[in-house]
């Protein structure tokens, strides 16, 4: 038996605490500091904007009347005699015509729908550890805008046309024909013109689209904006016409076995009438608004739809404009006819007296097929679906 000394004793207490000691010191070398909160996965952070994306589409095709003037007036103070079967014409008016009627514009379908806005689509955004506290998730869909104007115009212009006679004319009809200072022949016209277009198509559109798998931490997601317009603002309207073929003054007429013709209005027409429109069918519904599609979510969250807004707006015009017309007779004149014995008798004498005027402005004619801006569905959201 093997007694042991002192030192043997102490050696061998020191050999059986020596791995406790060693693990001891590992368990404090991996400890957290003050402060510290055991967790060291990095928190994450995601942001997303769709952006803008637009869609304009502008058709404002013009086919307007301008602007014509047509002068056939007669002159003044004129003398006109005619003898023996002759004839003799002093400062009547001619003919005057003029025209600055709106053009033709003829267009096909118009579409520029069946859109869709910003897209976005992100898988699981999941917790990692202890960190599911930090993650920040912020999704915005941008701003989508799909934009139709068509506004075709082919209104009238101005037209104006003067076939006036001449004033203080003298007519003398022997046996033959004079005309002194009558009015001729005026016609303007300035109508609206015609306008078809077929089918416009600015719906079925579907709005910012946000797709996530499952979340969880602070999320936030806007669905954005989303715009439809539809904006048809067709002019066929009448513009201004002016027709003048007013008699002259002071005109004496003497028909003496023949006509005398004095200060008399001649025809007078003016049109300033709407025109023609035809549109087909307008459809800009059947829209869809904003849709967010996510997974099961967790945390903190805060989902917002966006804004969705369709707006569709139709003002066509074909209204009359202003149309005058002038065959108004001579002032002061004189008339004479003398007797000759035949029948039927050929003599006439004529002085002052009112032409023949017609001025139309009427309102024109527009045709549209069905306006559909309805059937739309607003911002749509699932989670956990």
């Amino acid at each position: 038996m093997i007694q042991s000394t002192p030192a043997t004793s102490r050696l061998l207490t020191a050999l059986r605490i020596l791995p406790a000691t060693m693990l001891l010191a590992g368990t404090l070398s991996f400890a957290p500091g003050v402060g510290a909160t055991g967790c060291h996965v990095a928190p994450s952070s995601l942001s997303i904007n769709g952006g803008t994306s637009t869609n304009t589409t502008t058709v404002n095709p013009q086919a307007n009347g301008g602007t014509a003037t047509a002068n056939a007036q007669g002159g003044n103070e004129n003398v006109a005699v005619a003898f023996l079967g002759g004839t003799a014409n002093a400062g009547n008016g001619g003919d005057a015509d003029a025209k600055a009627n709106g053009g033709r514009i003829i267009l096909g379908d118009i579409n520029s729908g069946n859109n869709t806005g910003n897209v976005i689509k992100v898988g699981s955004v999941a917790a990692k550890s202890c960190a599911a506290k930090s993650n920040r998730i912020v999704i915005n869909g941008g701003s989508s805008t799909n934009t139709t104007t068509v506004n075709p115009q082919a209104n009238g212009g101005t037209a104006t046309a003067n076939a006036q006679g001449g004033n203080e004319n003298l007519a003398f009809g022997i046996l033959g024909t004079a005309n002194a200072g009558n009015g001729g022949d005026a016609t303007a016209q300035a109508n609206g013109g015609q306008i078809t277009i077929g089918d416009i198509n600015s719906g079925g559109n579907v709005g910012n689209q946000i797709s996530t798998g499952n979340l969880s931490g602070n999320v936030k997601i806007d669905g954005g904006t989303s715009t439809n317009t539809t904006t048809v603002n067709p002019q066929a309207n009448g513009g201004t016409a002016t027709a003048n073929a007013q008699g002259g003054n002071e005109n004496v007429a003497v028909g003496l076995g023949g006509n005398a013709n004095a200060g008399n209005g001649g025809d007078a027409n003016a049109q300033a009438n709407g025109g023609t429109i035809e549109i087909g069918d307008i459809n800009s519904g059947n829209n869809t608004g904003n849709v967010i599609k996510t997974g099961n979510v967790s945390g903190n969250v805060d989902i917002n739809g966006g804004t969705s807004t369709n707006t569709t707006t139709v003002n066509p015009q074909a209204n009359g404009g202003t149309a005058t017309a002038n065959a108004q007779g001579g002032n002061e004149n004189g008339a004479g006819a003398g007797v000759i014995l035949v029948d039927p008798p050929v003599n006439e004498a004529n002085a002052g007296n009112g032409g023949d005027a017609e001025a139309q402005a009427n309102g024109g004619t527009i045709e549209i097929g069905d306006v559909n801006s309805g059937d739309n569905t607003g911002n749509v959201i699932e989670v956990g679906l």
